[in-house]
């Protein structure tokens, strides 16, 4: 009879050349998750939506948005993305507020919420960095960002273990897209599939680094990510240990 509490073998990442990183739900966090952020604001502005419900729906709003920006010009704004989110998210749930009336409503809740909720450093965040760079890894980051990650980072204590810091505005390209993924490849002259790239949301992080041949790893504190074809990981430190 096999022995009993073996822990589970992960998939080992061979051949690592470089490592990227996403920002904001990567490196830093709220408490509240995005999703559970979404749910309350729901609930807020007067929709008793069961949370499971609001997962899947985001999720399908998600996976529609990423198709359509793969396809579209780089230059797609944030705002105009978010946009096409809100919409599909408005379908799926069968919301009777749309478009800016929908956006300013769970704006509101969602400031709200937020005050009791600030963004913190992921505690595991400067180990893991440390341990990655006197390991003789190449860091960077690519996020769907301002043009003041860098000074962001920077406050927080991060901006020294990386060597590039690619934001979406600065870039003009934002994650799903390709060409985000490509600047950041070139920036630090290594070819995809010797690059990673750890990220917490799965239709910007892992089918835009898929996308190019980046090796994906999902970030899931949770555990309550719905996709299963990807590498995961429930905490960050536990990237130490797949390389």
């Amino acid at each position: 009879m096999a022995p009993r509490n073996r822990k589970r073998r992960r998939t080992k990442l061979l051949g690592v050349e470089c490592i990227f990183f996403d920002v904001g739900g990567t490196l830093v966090y709220s408490d509240l998750g995005h999703l559970d952020l979404l749910h309350e604001a729901l609930v807020v502005i007067g929709y008793p939506l069961a949370r499971d419900q609001v997962l899947a729906a985001n999720d399908r709003a998600r996976r529609a948005v990423a198709r359509r920006r793969r396809h579209l010009p780089a230059r797609l704004s944030e705002i105009e993305a978010g946009r096409m989110w809100l919409d599909h998210l408005a379908d799926e749930l069968a919301l009777d507020l749309r478009g800016d009336n929908l956006r300013a409503e769970l704006e509101l809740a969602m400031n709200h919420i937020e005050r009791n909720a600030p963004v913190v450093v992921d505690p595991d965040a400067v180990w893991l960095l440390g341990q990655l760079r006197r390991r003789g890894f190449p860091l960077g980051v690519i996020s769907n960002w301002s043009a003041d990650l860098p000074d962001y980072l920077a406050e927080r204590g991060l901006a020294r273990f990386f060597q590039t810091v690619i934001a979406s505005d600065v870039a003009g390209s934002q994650k799903p897209h390709r060409e985000i993924f490509l600047k950041a490849l070139g920036t630090m002259n290594v070819r995809a599939d010797h690059a990673v790239h750890v990220g917490d949301d799965y239709w910007a992080d892992v089918i835009g680094a898929r996308t190019l041949g980046i090796r994906p790893v999902l970030l899931d504190r949770d555990r309550q990510s719905v996709h299963a074809d990807c590498l995961t990981i429930h905490a960050l430190r536990e990237l130490a240990d797949l390389l």
